[in-house]
């Protein structure tokens, strides 16, 4: 399997989540992503905005400065700019110099997520960040958190797919299906994206699903799992336990994926649920499963980053790769097309 080429391996022309709604504020906030230095605020009529982080007059942070009002004026020598990057005001000449700007870029805000379009804009128009229902619509109880590792996003976006590390690496965290006859992974791809899914004989549930649920632990209940590579940003699982009066109780874990560079990315999640609505004591739990599930990952693929240098492929496959091997694929075919390649591109 081949290594999407080039020291930052993502594709530009995608949306991708660059910070909670709830970050952007009436101040400057500086973030390290995709590759570059971002600046982040909001207007005064409540739009994110995200420029470079840089002046071009002599390369401040601008993040360094102040909003006034609308315009980011810079710490250094006061160049001021618009929301979308144009320098507005020079105090020390009358005119501003020809090509005095900063790189804006396109922005849309779907809570509690900011997303950013790091290519050609152009590109941009007409496109949507993939639809979330659960995070916007009523019934769903919603948690969260961010951290980042030092691991590229497609080794990120394998352990996503791979659910034949969950007997070694999460033991306590599965159930009884996961090693007993698990049944094989049905896999359906698209052009842009891939999932994978299957439902297991019924089985009872493991400690944290009847903590939550509430569910009697003496009973087997048939569970359906799905997993989505969304798009190069962006990973969506699916858990359901279907419960003795037929009730569907679903989790869904959403990770958005950002590269921060080469060997670091910002890791944005969120779960949501449609059962015990507001119970504190069940988000507690959830967050200790979503969390910790991470935190046990985290030192595996890390190693894994030192031993390859980022670098995402396979000497020997099995079966059940098939899901992160397309989305390798697709991630390549996307730099392909960026780069004005054939795909799949020749390698000497």
């Amino acid at each position: 399997m081949n290594d999407p080429a080039g020291p930052e391996n993502f594709p530009l022309n995608c949306w991708y989540v660059v910070a909670t709604s709830d970050e952007v504020g009436r101040s400057l906030l500086a973030r390290q992503a995709l590759g570059r230095r971002l600046l982040l605020f909001r207007t005064g009529d409540g739009r994110a905005a995200v420029l470079d982080d840089r002046c071009p007059h002599r390369a401040a942070p601008l993040s360094m400065g102040t909003l006034e009002g609308d315009r980011v004026v810079c710490a250094y020598h006061g160049f001021t700019y618009a929301p979308d990057g144009q320098c507005v005001r020079v105090p020390s000449q009358r005119h501003v110099p020809y090509g005095a700007q900063v790189r804006s870029y396109p922005v849309l805000e779907r809570p509690p997520f900011v997303w950013v379009w790091p290519g050609n804009p152009a590109r941009s128009r007409g496109t949507e960040p993939p639809d979330l229902p659960a995070l916007r619509e009523p019934g769903w109880t919603v948690l969260g958190g961010a951290r980042e590792m030092a691991v590229n996003y497609l080794l990120l976006h394998d352990n996503a797919l791979d659910r034949t590390h969950f007997p070694y690496v999460h033991p306590h965290r599965i159930h009884r299906g996961y090693v007993q006859d698990p049944p094989p992974l049905r896999i359906e791809v698209s052009e842009t994206t891939v999932s994978y899914s299957r439902t297991f004989t019924p089985a009872p549930l493991i400690g944290w699903q009847h903590d939550a649920t509430g569910l009697p632990a003496d009973t087997e209940y048939v569970q359906r799992e799905t997993g989505t590579f969304v798009s190069p940003a962006l990973h969506v699982d699916e858990m359901d336990i279907i419960g003795p009066d037929q009730r569907v109780y679903q989790g869904v874990f959403i990770r958005a994926f950002t590269p921060v560079d080469a060997a670091r990315t910002l890791i944005i999640w969120r779960g949501a649920r449609n059962y015990a609505p507001g119970d504190e004591s069940v988000t507690a739990r959830l967050r200790e499963v979503y969390d910790g599930t991470m935190t046990e990952d985290q030192p595996l693929l890390e190693a894994i980053q030192a031993t390859t240098g980022g670098a995402v492929g396979y000497q020997v496959s099995a079966a059940a790769d098939a899901a992160a091997i397309r989305a390798y694929q697709i991630v390549e075919a996307l730099l392909a097309e960026e780069k004005g390649w054939a795909y799949p591109r020749r390698r000497d």
